[in-house]
């Protein structure tokens, strides 16, 4: 399930058009170099140095921690620096489990995910209980 390409057989990015992104944001000339994560995604990613965390051996966490708490900037690169396929092979795997359900609606969709699918992901999740809510009180 790939972004649908432009005439010119050019991926589009959907992220482009939208009007609160701003257009003078750096991306990774290279997506796919493993050179780390960049300066501004610090923030998510506090507790590690930047410089050892491996693009591909990391990825699932890095989507995981993208996806549930990113701003713009970070969803565009984390867009720019995993394809379609990796993203959608991600949220079958794994994001479908551990992403709140808004979350997950929210990249199922982006990633072109059938409405089928995503829905009874969603309803998955939302029907999952975390362990404070099954806790009762004497």
């Amino acid at each position: 399930m790939d972004i649908p390409l432009s005439d010119d057989n050019t991926e589009r990015n959907p992220w482009d058009s939208h009007p609160r992104v701003k257009r003078e944001m750096v991306m990774n000339d290279n997506p796919h170099d493993n050179s780390g994560l960049p300066e501004f995604l610090r923030p998510l990613f506090w507790e590690y140095d930047l410089n050892k965390i491996d693009l591909c051996r990391h990825a699932d966490s890095i989507m995981h921690r993208i996806m549930e708490r990113g701003d713009w900037q970070a969803m565009r690169w984390l867009r720019n620096a995993y394809s379609n396929g990796r993203i959608v092979s991600f949220l079958e795997r794994r994001g479908k489990k551990v992403l709140p359900p808004r979350e997950l609606n929210f990249w199922a969709f982006v990633s072109g995910i059938p409405e089928e699918i995503r829905e009874a992901w969603v309803g998955e999740s939302l029907e999952k209980t975390s362990i404070w809510k099954r806790r009762h009180a004497f």
